[in-house]
Parts: structure tokens; C-alpha cells; sequence
């Protein structure tokens, strides 16, 4: 979940300098975790422009994955509780 709210800060960001003068987006590098997950880095980009296209998509790519990973969460926590309660 930390990586797709990175993401989307990141993106918002871009979009929010798109014109500024001489602006270099941001964009996420994400590195897998032994243990599972992932650690997202932002990396300054290196050339001037905002691809508008792009941001959004990858704002709604964020979104996306936040909501999928909140209910696989949700349902976790309910199949716990379901288990719990068929062993007490």
C-alpha cells in the first residue's frame, strides 16, 4: 500500500509542476523486499517535460492497486476472525 501511495503523491506532484519552467518529473522505483512487499525510492528524473497521459494513468494504476490491497487486507481480517471463531 505504500508503494501505490508514493506512486500517486509522486505522479500528483508531476502534475501539479507540469508547467513550471525547467521541472524535472520524479518517478518510483520500486525494489522487492526478501520478506515480501516492496520499497519504493523516488528518483529525480533527468529531463525537462511532464507526459500529462502518463501521470494520469499511473494515478489511476495507484488508486487501483491502494483499493485491491485495502480489501485483500479486509478479507484477511475477516477469514481470521471467521477462524478464530470456529475454534474458540
Amino acid at each position: 500500500m505504500r508503494d501505490a501511495t508514493v506512486r500517486l503523491g509522486v505522479a500528483a506532484n508531476n502534475v501539479a509542476n507540469a508547467s513550471t519552467e525547467g521541472f524535472r518529473p520524479s518517478h518510483v522505483v520500486s525494489t522487492a523486499l526478501p520478506g515480501g512487499g516492496v520499497d519504493p525510492s523516488v528518483v529525480a528524473g533527468d529531463v525537462e517535460g511532464v507526459d500529462l497521459v502518463g501521470e494520469m494513468v499511473g494515478m489511476m494504476m495507484a488508486q487501483v492497486t491502494f483499493a485491491a490491497n485495502a480489501k485483500m487486507m479486509s478479507t484477511t481480517s475477516q477469514v481470521d476472525r471467521r477462524v478464530i471463531s470456529l475454534l474458540a
